[in-house]
């Protein structure tokens, strides 16, 4: 399916307070649901946080909750599973997908906390891995019970993990060329693997061009290049320089692979 991940990585939602959370939440769901499904991040560092904004997104009536991993402090498998257990214990009637991103978090969820939490708890349904590894996209579907659905959220491995069994990715670069990555998506359905390969590299050419600076404020730079109002970054997020953004647009230019999906909207 198609559909909107807000208040992701992205998104800033860590770097926002609770009301801030909810109240993005309640603008994007007024304005998109009955348009394309919606699925709210809730992760938080305690669990009570966490749960507050699953119940929230969950009585807006949203297609689905993520929950990262719960950042500063690591914890062992079982303190995992009590936290996503009581995240989706407070929103019973709405699909909990787990939210894996060990280069933000620090530490990983692993597979057999991940496949246990999809076999043992009913709408708990599956996982976003923003990791950078098909290995473990791949164990998660080799393990027995039921199979977790599985989302990259590496747009670099897009096309390997959809071939494997992957159900699709959740973009960051999706924000500023959705044309591209949804063209990608379809042309594997339609089995089209080498116009899939051509696209995941125009794809990877975009990414590296955001290489050394900070993402965040770089997917907002090509949001603008597009036309796109992005707004500015929460502190302390910096937002591009005019020479960061110049640099940019000098890698960009150096590909005509990549410049029709770049064009002003």
């Amino acid at each position: 399916m198609h559909g909107l991940f807000p208040l992701g990585t992205t998104g800033e939602g860590v770097l926002l307070n609770p009301d801030e959370r909810m109240a993005v939440a309640e603008a994007v769901v007024d304005r998109v649901i009955d348009r394309a499904p919606v699925l709210i991040h809730c992760g938080a560092p305690d669990t009570k946080t966490a749960v507050d904004l699953a119940r929230h997104a969950a009585a807006l009536g949203v297609a689905g909750v993520a929950t990262v991993v719960p950042y500063y402090f690591t914890y062992a498998p079982d303190d995992l599973y009590r936290h996503f257990v009581t995240v989706a214990e407070a929103s019973p009637d709405t699909a909990n997908y787990l939210y894996e991103n060990p280069q933000r978090v620090g530490y990983s969820l692993g597979v057999k906390v991940v496949t246990r939490l999809v076999n043992e708890v009913p709408n708990i349904r599956g996982i976003k891995d923003t990791g950078d590894s098909i290995g473990r996209l791949q164990a998660y579907l080799a393990q027995p019970g039921t199979l977790p659905e599985i989302y990259t959220g590496n747009n670099l491995i897009i096309l390997p993990a959809l071939v494997i069994g992957a159900r699709g990715g959740v973009s960051a670069l999706a924000n500023a060329v959705p044309e591209l990555v949804v063209r990608l998506y379809r042309s594997v359905a339609e089995d089209s693997l080498d116009e899939a390969r051509s696209l995941q590299l125009s794809l990877a050419r975009v990414h590296s061009a955001l290489s050394g600076l900070s993402y965040v404020g770089a997917v907002k730079h090509l949001l603008e290049r597009r036309g796109l109002p992005a707004g500015g970054t929460r502190s302390p997020q910096p937002s591009m320089t005019p020479d960061q953004a110049k640099l940019i647009d000098q890698r960009l230019d150096a590909w005509d692979d990549v410049k029709p999906w770049l064009d002003p909207v």
